[in-house]
């Protein structure tokens, strides 16, 4: 091994620890935070296997299992961050644990000295369950970005999407392709170069220019997420041309304008003919939301609200209703709505509409 890669590699593994002691000490209350901890940690492991001596199979396997559960925490990662309190899938939990178990059985010996076939056959299908897990973390950080209305956590994500996802997709291919033929000189020095860039990319959000970046970033806990979505924060002073925007987003939402399914902020700002930074900065830093969903849901459950509890409605499947105010599916709409009331719209509609 070169020298550069080991120095790179030090260097690295010294700033993951940094990383990981801020996240663990600040910031372990938060869901997002243990998942985040979860990934650097076996990017650690990942890094520090390869520059320590080889060793016995047992204790190489206890190495390499921190970095088999990557994929999964940053998917889990990425939909924490972006759903805040909605459940992950259970199609999800299965997909991760079946890559555990994959990546399990082609890191350890047990195969490898045993049964070369099939050894051979869950490294070739462990590196599309990784491939894939790492592209779903991706693609969710990808289909809310628009809909975040804080800046610094759409930062966030582009940072995730472009360095950290692409990273790891990128180590993934590669550990794949050079498993079958020679690395070229250098690529390993090259591959530590840049993981402690990374990794001081992450110390100095985490630490330097922006102590409480994190925490503005990474959502709430579940009874903050139901608190500020039942009481936005007070907004802030508006100047003329912004209280005109208010007015006219408030008669369009008034008028219906939330009923359209899959509507985006950006449709939205065409919409009303403003732009769309000015109409996101209105409603994140002015009326208070944190999310253009959950803005949106404001006007949702409200007219559902009106709707499950009106005796000449009593008729309607909660779905027709649902589908009418502009969800595409029950699930968000069941989740959005036990938010806001602590009950099912079934529940709350048996009690407001007794037999």
């Amino acid at each position: 091994m070169s020298t550069a890669f080991i120095f790179f590699t030090g260097a690295a593994c010294s700033l993951l620890l940094l990383a990981a002691a801020k996240l663990a000490t600040h910031y372990r209350g938060l869901d997002a935070a243990r998942w985040l901890l979860l990934v650097i940690t076996g990017v650690f492991f990942y890094l520090l296997r390869h520059a320590l001596p080889e060793a016995p199979p047992p204790l190489d396997f206890l190495v390499v299992f921190p970095s088999i559960l990557v994929p999964g925490a940053f998917w889990l990662f990425a939909h924490t961050l972006c759903h805040d309190c909605d459940p992950f899938p259970r199609w999800g939990w299965a997909l991760i644990g079946l890559d555990v178990v994959i990546n399990s059985l082609s890191s350890s010996s047990l195969l490898r000295d045993n049964w070369q076939a099939l050894d051979n056959a869950t490294y070739i299908l462990a590196q599309p369950l990784k491939l894939g897990l790492l592209s779903a973390g991706v693609i969710t950080l990808l289909r809310h970005y628009q809909s975040d209305l804080v800046e610094a956590r759409r930062n966030l994500r582009l940072v995730l999407m472009i360095a950290v996802g692409g990273y790891m997709l990128l180590v993934v291919m590669a550990e794949f392709l050079f498993t079958y033929r020679p690395a070229p000189a250098g690529i390993p020095a090259l591959h530590a170069v840049l993981a402690s860039l990374l990794s001081l990319s992450a110390c100095l959000w985490l630490l330097a220019p922006a102590p409480g970046a994190l925490a503005e970033s990474l959502p709430r806990d579940n009874e903050e997420a139901v608190t500020t979505e039942a009481t936005p924060r007070p907004p802030s002073p508006m100047d003329d041309s912004q209280r005109q925007l208010a007015g006219k987003l408030e008669a369009h939402m008034q008028a219906g304008g939330y009923r359209r399914t899959g509507l985006t902020i950006r449709e939205l700002a065409e919409e009303l003919g403003a732009r769309e930074h000015i109409l996101r900065a209105l409603i994140n830093r002015h009326l208070g939301y944190r999310n253009f969903n959950e803005f949106l849901n404001q006007y949702r459950i409200d007219e559902a609200s009106t709707r499950l509890a009106d005796p000449g409605q009593a008729h309607l499947p909660v779905l027709t209703i649902a589908l009418d105010i502009g969800y595409r599916s029950l699930s968000p709409f069941n989740a959005a709505f036990k938010r806001r009331h602590q009950q099912t719209p079934t529940e709350y509609r048996r009690e407001r509409l007794p037999a």
